[in-house]
């Protein structure tokens, strides 16, 4: 009787210490102090009414964010848009993240596997995927999907096609499916407000405060005019990118090495054996 005891005793510990260590992360695009609003640039600037933040692969509070083609910048771009969406998925949204386009190009099809405009992470173990969105154009029937690269886990349809057909729907995923990428993207236009993920624990690698990637080795940094690469441990690409997404300066060294810039804001890319990392300098 004792063992029995002792042995119903260490399943409820298991499972109340499973569930206390299960969390659940929310992205929240209403939050500005992690979705910051997007900048409006210059009239004078040819580029589309609102720039985007996201003009390059990162990752922000482990979601994992690749945009589309870098003619087009308008990707993740977060602006206030109010949403209520009713009961029993509650939730009021005052901005929004537009995805302004398919995760797929004309040329590829729908694909399980995105090719750009699309969100990702990864999880320790099985997990629910909740998503509030709804259409990003008027009259036009949206769907958003959620996949693990080879199939379809759940998608969510606006029915209507109206500005006010809020959408909530939610993915099962697997701890097999859990242990790749889990992509979000959309057919086209499409504004998201919230995603929840319970269950596990959110594992998409951070790309830290300086927007680099923990596991690359190189390290980029502005001072005045000046960018310097430092750490080169060997052959390292780097490419430096306008804000607008045009690219500015090319080159691969081999040591530490240092470079000048005219003033401005810019994204360098370091690419080696050891890694990649991306990062935004600010050159004054």
């Amino acid at each position: 009787m004792k063992r029995k005891l002792l042995y119903l005793t260490t399943i409820v510990l298991f499972s109340a210490f499973s569930t206390i260590n299960a969390q659940t992360t929310v992205w929240n695009f209403s939050i500005a102090a992690d979705w910051p609003p997007s900048v409006i640039p210059p009239a004078t600037t040819p580029v589309t009414p609102q720039e985007s933040y996201y003009l390059t692969e990162t990752v922000v509070n482990k979601l994992g964010i690749v945009p589309g083609p870098s003619t087009v910048k308008n990707f993740g771009t977060v602006n206030q848009s109010n949403a209520v969406f009713p009961s029993p998925n509650d939730f009021t949204g005052t901005y929004r993240f537009q995805m302004n386009g398919a995760g797929y190009t004309q040329a590829t099809g729908f694909v399980f596997t995105p090719v750009q405009r699309y969100l990702y992470f990864t999880a320790d173990d099985a997990c629910t995927v909740k998503i509030w969105f709804k259409t990003g154009s008027n009259n036009s029937v949206r769907t958003i999907f959620v996949t693990d690269g080879t199939q379809t886990i759940a998608s969510g349809t606006s029915n209507s096609g109206g500005n006010t057909d809020f959408v909530v729907f939610t993915a099962n995923v697997t701890a097999a499916q859990a242990a790749g990428k889990i992509y979000i993207f959309g057919d086209a236009a499409n504004n998201l407000y919230k995603i929840e993920v319970s269950g596990a624990n959110v594992t998409t690698p951070s790309l830290g405060v300086d927007g680099f990637k923990a596991d690359a080795a190189s390290n980029v940094f502005s001072n005045g005019k000046l960018v310097f690469v430092s750490n080169v441990k060997s052959d390292t690409k780097v490419d430096v990118y306008g804000i607008s997404g045009v690219l500015v300066k090319s080159f691969t060294t081999g040591s530490d090495t240092s470079f000048d810039l005219n003033t401005g804001v810019y994204v360098v890319k370091s690419k080696s054996a050891e890694g990649e990392k991306t990062a935004k300098i600010l050159v004054n």
